[in-house]
């Protein structure tokens, strides 16, 4: 019977022991050298690198161009500043209202360059409402943003609705699928640019990838010495890499998923009428938050002195997700959430039931 259980998997991701025993030789005893230095070690490097890249776009079944970046955020903030960081460039660039602020931080930082913002909004269940979509883009809209998976309660977009959006008004889409890797479908023929995050697939924090469809012009957005990457001078996290690599051979497929939706469900229908508002949809995979009217930060103590461990999902509070999706700024400032990994054992979904149905029914007397 478990006696702790992890769930803070979206703020701080755990690998599982196979991810961590396979990274490891790759500090100091293989590939460990610089992959721009034909000596034997550099040459280990870059012939993993490009057996990782080879592995992706066959994952993917894409031709286009993958750029290995440090984080989700890094690969967020790139695509944005790509297309839309060029002297002279007007224009509006549209987002949902429930994006990553990896996204709106940098567009906002954009909007004194002369790119105005247009925030879509969505329905209460975090989606993108088609028809406010289609009316923001214009003949001025230079990028669509709009991720895959809401990283706070797991609500699923339409990606396929919005593409045929985006294509028919002839505008580039970008697409966040951090928080979609493995656990649905993803399509690389209906964006432009997609990121992906290592540590959401429960890799090590340290790599992200950019995806770009193969004839996009993209501008750098640092400056440093060349490396073996044309969009970015930064030196690749081999360690991380190897970890990312491993987790998604691991995690890689719906199929993988299949044991944390059951959980993750299972748990949703256990505490939902415990609850004020459930926040996540049920065709989440793996994200179970949920809104109490108060004292939403005592129950992460109360619940990390029994075992389990949780958190509000973000460090905002009031949850500006939440807020966008209608809730009470009571109910936006004390969310919780679980997100299930996809290796849980049946022991730690019955310690996590147990747990939460305990304190909750406390809180309702």
């Amino acid at each position: 019977m478990a006696t702790s259980v992890y769930l803070d998997n979206e703020l701080a991701p755990r690998p599982p022991d196979e991810v961590v025993d396979f990274l490891r030789p790759f500090f100091n005893r293989k590939a460990y050298g610089s992959p721009k230095v034909p000596h034997q070690p550099g040459l280990e490097a870059y012939e993993f690198v490009e057996e990782v890249l080879d592995y992706l776009s066959s994952h993917f079944r894409s031709d286009g161009d993958l750029t290995i970046v440090g984080s989700g955020t890094e690969a967020n903030n790139l695509a944005i500043w790509s297309i839309l960081e060029s002297p002279g460039r007007r224009g509006n660039v549209v987002v949902s209202s429930v994006e990553h602020e990896s996204i709106l931080g940098m567009v906002d930082r954009l909007s004194s360059a002369g790119i105005h913002v247009r925030r879509v909004p969505v329905d209460r269940e975090g989606r993108v409402i088609p028809e406010e979509l289609t009316r923001a883009i214009d003949r001025d809209t230079l990028l669509v943003s709009v991720q895959m998976v809401n990283q706070e309660t797991g609500t699923i977009q339409d990606i396929d609705a919005v593409s045929d959006i985006t294509r028919e008004k002839d505008v580039l889409l970008h697409v966040d699928a951090c928080d979609a890797l493995g656990r649905i479908p993803i399509d690389l023929s209906r964006v432009d640019l997609l990121s992906l995050s290592g540590s959401k697939i429960y890799g090590p924090r340290g790599t992200g990838i950019l995806y770009a469809r193969e004839d996009l012009d993209l501008n750098p957005m640092m400056s440093g010495s060349p490396g073996i990457q044309t969009l970015t001078p930064v030196d690749i996290n081999i360690p991380s890499l190897a970890g990312f690599y491993m987790a998604l051979r691991l995690f890689g497929s719906p199929e993988a998923w299949r044991e944390a939706k059951r959980a993750r469900d299972e748990i949703a229908e256990e505490i939902g009428d415990l609850v004020d508002e459930m926040n996540s949809p049920p065709d989440s995979v793996d994200t179970v938050n949920f809104s109490l009217r108060e004292g939403a930060g005592s129950l992460i103590v109360e619940a990390s002195s029994r075992g389990l461990y949780l958190s509000q999902g973000t460090s905002e509070s009031p949850s500006r997700v939440l807020l966008a999706m209608g809730r009470s700024r009571d109910l936006a400032a004390n969310s919780l959430m679980l997100r299930i990994h996809p290796y849980i054992r049946p022991d730690e979904v019955e310690l996590s039931i147990e747990v939460l149905t305990d304190l909750l029914k406390e809180r309702g007397r």
